[in-house]
């Protein structure tokens, strides 16, 4: 197995900044339940790598819907990358601060709407600086491109359409432990504790070690103990979808195909209208 179609390493990111097929996006997110929210935006313009745009995942989503960063039609998010001057021809590299939190959820919007190369740096912007290479303050902006977007497949799925798969398809959640257990707080006021019946404990910060992606075959065995079948469909959740997309990165990293990921997440599910069924153990 090899991460050569899901990851960059900061060496090969360094030699190509300049490459005008190369399009670099600063994905850092706050993070929910910090408050007040870390203004990454202002620490882009502070220091970020050299040519890189940066995206909030909330500008580039549906967020009429009343839950938090939602799918957007395939015409929105084509007017979104088009805009940013990202084409969906180019080798598209997105980072974070390297703990696979928010890069994730951006890599799976673009290649869920037909991207053909898009990597994660491996390591983040923590990596990046701690191995002394060039950083550039200030905006950095593209010319506007072309981003033909289509779903290339049914990837995401509904809360009634998880309710439907209970029982019948793996579902797992890639909250903190606790937070599955309801032994830690939710960290948006007004849901319950709990778990989706059924669903496995798969927290994304069991897929990365020192800061990095795991190797292949431990990344497999991580999953595993965890008590994934990689050989059946799975359903990815989490508290509001962004996460659930780090598994989902983790999951096609080790060519498991037959994954969606539910959208609305604990946001949805947890909710205080009682609609679906709630499990704390």
């Amino acid at each position: 197995m090899t991460f050569s179609t899901h990851t960059v390493s900061t060496d090969w990111l360094a030699k190509n900044l300049n490459s005008p097929d190369v399009v670099i996006i600063d994905c850092r997110k706050s993070k929910p339940g910090i408050t007040p929210p870390i203004d990454f935006h202002a620490k882009y313009l502070e220091a970020h790598i050299p040519n890189a745009i940066y995206v909030e995942v909330d500008s580039i989503s549906d967020c009429t819907t009343g839950l938090p960063h939602m799918m957007p039609t395939a015409e929105e998010f084509a007017a979104s990358m088009s805009r940013l001057g990202v084409a969906d021809t180019q080798t598209i590299v997105l980072y974070d601060e390297g703990d696979l939190f928010s890069a994730p959820r951006v890599w799976w919007m673009l290649t869920s709407f037909g991207a053909k190369s898009v990597r994660v740096l491996d390591g983040g912007l923590n990596a990046w600086i701690a191995e002394g290479k060039p950083t550039q303050s200030g905006e950095h902006t593209r010319v506007p491109s072309t981003f033909n977007a289509k779903l290339v497949r049914p990837v995401v799925v509904s809360a009634q359409q998880v309710k439907e798969s209970l029982g019948k398809v793996q579902i797992i959640d890639a909250r903190s432990l606790a937070r599955f257990k309801a032994e830690a707080p939710e960290p948006r006021p007004g849901l319950h504790g709990g778990h989706i019946p059924g669903s496995l404990s798969v927290p994304f910060t069991e897929l990365t070690q020192d800061g990095h992606l795991k190797a292949p075959q431990a990344l497999k065995a991580t999953f595993e103990k965890l008590g994934v079948d990689l050989n059946k469909p799975v359903i990815t959740s989490c508290g509001s979808g962004v996460t659930a997309a780090a598994l989902a990165f983790g999951l096609d990293a080790l060519g498991v195909k037959d994954v969606a990921l539910y959208d609305g997440s604990w946001a949805e599910w947890g909710d205080v209208n009682e609609d679906f069924p709630i499990e704390t153990h």
